[in-house]
């Protein structure tokens, strides 16, 4: 980042009416520099009272000016950044969307230079999440997956990537974590999922998930694991649900 980009950075970052008396400190600076090259050459005699009314009349008109400028400009970069958010983000669970996954995680797996991989992968689906909207209800079904999101949320650290990919399902990268710890982050999801069932007095269906594990392997695309999470996945409902399946013992049972 340049100089000038870095002032300029901070300069936004100051309250309004800072930037404004700012903005309006300059412009008396700059009227007051070229009425005092102008007049020191023609009306020396007048200088001072000049550059007092130069003063004046810059602030009375600069800083209302400035102000209103600013104050759109501010607007309208409060807007591109909500919606550059919006975007990136899922609006029922505030998690990030498929195609931020995408970009985000993609990126991670082709600057990775680590020779056991860049991370592991979980690929979570919500269990039956179909009878629990046909018994509550569509609303109660939004509910459920909120708290899932939360789930997800609070289970994972800052710099892994947690995102609601479609429906009932959800991904989550662990940036350089071994399956060990890809497992103990799983079981805690799947584990703290039971409580939502309880919270919500969903006695009658329950809320439990099933959990794919894949160990993203050197020179591997995004998609190579994502269809091993979605095979491992695809056992752990076969086998009854409720239950984490790692891509190592899918491997094992081939």
């Amino acid at each position: 980042m340049s100089k000038a980009k870095r002032h300029f950075e901070r300069f936004r970052i100051l309250p309004l009416w800072q930037q404004s008396v700012i903005v309006t400190v300059v412009a008396v600076i700059g009227a007051d520099t070229l009425t005092l090259g102008f007049y020191s050459v023609f009306f020396a005699d007048r200088l001072m009272l000049d550059l007092v009314l130069t003063a004046v009349i810059t602030i009375i008109v600069a800083f209302p000016i400035t102000w209103l400028f600013l104050g759109q400009s501010a607007e309208l970069m409060r807007l591109a950044e909500e919606l550059c958010e919006v975007s990136r983000t899922d609006h029922l669970t505030r998690l990030a969307n498929r195609r931020e996954f995408m970009v985000s995680v993609g990126a991670v797996l082709s600057a990775s230079k680590h020779p056991e991989g860049a991370g592991t992968l979980l690929f979570i689906d919500a269990d039956h999440f179909k009878q629990i909207n046909d018994t509550y209800g569509h609303g109660v079904g939004d509910e459920v997956l909120m708290a899932l999101g939360q789930v997800i949320r609070d289970s994972v650290r800052q710099r892994d990537v947690a995102a609601r990919i479609g429906g009932e399902e959800f991904a989550v990268f662990l940036d350089n974590a071994e399956t060990a710890d890809a497992l103990a982050v799983a079981e805690r999801i799947r584990s703290q999922a039971h409580y939502i069932a309880q919270a919500m007095q969903l006695d009658e269906t329950g809320v439990t998930v099933s959990i794919g594990i894949a160990r993203h392997r050197k020179g591997q695309r995004l998609d190579d694991v994502l269809r091993a999470a979605d095979r491992s996945l695809y056992v752990a409902k076969k086998d009854g649900r409720d239950r984490i399946v790692q891509d190592v013992v899918l491997a094992s049972a081939a």
